[in-house]
């Protein structure tokens, strides 16, 4: 009987993900149509002061909702700035399938409903906390390459090179991530893309990095205005170095904190899981018991809002 039910939910979940792939494919086969046709219709000629509402077009028309909770725009930019190159759709499957593999195993191995659904929510959403991770380690590598790559368009605009040059070959020279960014930039404006939205569609990928959007202002102020570029990137060059410097000392500052403050954290998970599978009744009181569910939450908030605190103590806002 057991197994009957491993099947049926087995076969259920399958046929949710199925149903959920083939409506993400069509729905974003209609999404590249219409940011086709917003294309077609943009007028080539860069206006004196963009719409940025044009220039995010796939926005414009809501969010469109992945099996009804991910956003397939921000799951998109969150995999564009982490540097992995697979599909929103392709991912959330891949988290799903992730999910629904503990989710039978963990239920095959104790026989307990809540701890496999506890396990496959846990599991499910390890894949995107890892994007997490990679965003911050690609943002933080895109800030220190930053000040190399403005020194690099001034000297390139110095020698009477033109901006769109200039970024053709930080691109070409520059390693990803910001590389890779400047290609795109380029890219887009090849495409007859106005150089404002395509710098706005860099800026929307990276909208956590302030000194990011002290560059895109810079370039669409000179572009619309004119000015002395070369010196605004200079300054910003070696403003972005020093509040680089800042966030390295507070870090190094900060280290020992924050390594006993994860260690504290995973303590009772690693714990409560060890027991989990050396012996299952006595961790299962927490869920049958009503006393015990009431404790396990009170630990579950706890354990937020010390991972918060800790958080909030060792983190620089600039």
């Amino acid at each position: 009987m057991r197994l009957i039910w491993v099947m049926t939910a087995f076969l259920v979940t399958f046929g949710f993900l199925a149903g959920g792939y083939l409506a993400a494919t069509y729905a974003g086969r209609r999404r590249r149509k219409a940011r086709l046709l917003t294309l077609l219709k943009r007028d080539p000629a860069p206006a004196p002061a963009p719409n940025r509402g044009q220039a995010q077009s796939p926005r414009t028309a809501g969010p469109l909702l992945l099996f009804g909770i991910l956003d397939v725009g921000r799951l998109e930019n969150l995999l564009t700035a982490a540097g992995v190159s697979v599909s929103p759709v392709r991912f959330s499957i891949m988290a799903a399938s992730v999910g629904l593999l503990c989710f039978l195993t963990t239920l095959v191995v104790s026989h307990h409903l809540a701890g496999s659904l506890v396990t496959m929510t846990i599991a499910a959403g390890l894949p995107f906390l890892y994007l997490v991770h990679r965003r911050r380690r690609q943002e933080d590598l895109m800030i220190r390459q930053m000040p190399d790559a403005l020194d690099m368009i001034v000297r390139a605009l110095r020698v009477g090179q033109s901006v769109d040059n200039a970024l053709k070959e930080v691109g070409r020279t520059c390693p990803p991530p910001l590389g890779t960014q400047f290609e795109t930039i380029y890219e887009e404006t090849a495409l007859s893309i106005p150089f404002s939205a395509a710098l706005h569609n860099f800026e929307h990928r990276f909208a956590r990095l302030p000194d990011v959007k002290l560059m895109v202002t810079a370039f669409v102020i000179q572009r619309e205005t004119g000015g002395n570029l070369t010196g605004v990137l200079t300054n910003l060059s070696n403003l972005i170095r020093q509040r680089d410097t800042l966030k390295r000392q507070i870090r190094a500052l900060t280290a020992e904190g924050r390594s006993s403050a994860a260690i504290i954290g995973a303590l009772p998970l690693a714990v409560g899981l060890f027991f989990w599978f050396i012996r299952p009744d006595y961790i299962r009181v927490l869920f049958d018991h009503t006393t015990g569910r009431q404790m396990l939450l009170l630990a579950v908030l706890l354990e937020i809002v010390g991972f918060v605190t800790m958080r909030a103590m060792t983190r620089l806002d600039a």
